[in-house]
């Protein structure tokens, strides 16, 4: 959404600029019909920044965006048109925590903490990191179900390479097939090279959900077989 609005140098004078505005909030993610409360340009390290301030009523809040400027006069009435992508950050950004069932929290509490931070990195664009994040995360998961299956190995599992871990210690073939190829992922998100092109952390996160599913579902099996009739 194309603005021109009216703005404050500070320290300097006025000017007017044209730029892309936000059209979603980075709150409530609802679509942003911005009231606009100032917009200020401020000078640091020999560069211009644009601040402006949006409200959102849907939330009620008010979201601050910072754009690149380019070399500006302050001359008011002189339009200072931004480039395209020049956007620097928008804040606050808010993301909503992944909710796991207890059963999985209480078996791999490590998981649900790096999987949720992968999922605030991702938020944040830090895609590159969040990447990592998630392949972390299915490592703890993998192990930690791992070791609940085969407690008395506990210490052979910490200490196994991930795809031995999957081969040797997880036995349902829709886990097992789910793991392997989320590794695959995950890998490619460590390392210079691609190999699996055609895919991205978006399956791995499709993966990672199923497999969940998957060991949630023996999780309440095992619950259910620990049942003794009662006569």
């Amino acid at each position: 959404m194309n603005v021109k609005c009216k703005c404050h140098i500070k320290n300097e004078g006025d000017t007017q600029v044209e730029y892309d505005a936000i059209e979603k909030c980075s709150k409530c993610n609802k679509a942003l019909s911005p009231e606009r409360l100032y917009c200020i340009a401020i000078k640091r390290e020999n560069k211009y920044y644009l601040h402006v301030a949006d409200y959102c009523a849907s939330c009620k809040s008010v979201i601050i965006t910072e754009y690149k400027m380019n070399e500006i006069k302050n001359t008011y009435g002189e339009l200072q048109k931004l480039e395209m992508n020049n956007k620097n950050y928008t804040a606050p950004i808010y993301y909503e925590k992944e909710e796991f069932d207890e059963k999985i929290e209480k078996m791999s509490p490590q998981f649900v903490k790096i999987y949720n931070q992968a999922l605030q990195a991702e938020v944040n664009e830090l895609d590159e990191l969040a990447g990592l994040g998630y392949r972390k995360s299915i490592e703890f998961l993998i192990k930690d179900y791992a070791i609940h299956e085969n407690a008395e190995k506990e210490e052979e599992i910490k200490n196994t390479w991930m795809k031995s871990c999957i081969d040797k210690y997880i036995d349902n073939p829709k886990i097992k097939t789910l793991a392997e190829k989320s590794d695959w992922i995950g890998n490619d998100e460590a390392h210079y090279i691609r190999k699996q092109k055609d895919r991205d952390i978006t399956d791995m996160k499709k993966f990672i959900k199923a497999m969940v599913y998957f060991i949630g579902m023996n999780l309440i099996v095992e619950d259910a077989d620990s049942m003794e009739s009662k006569k």
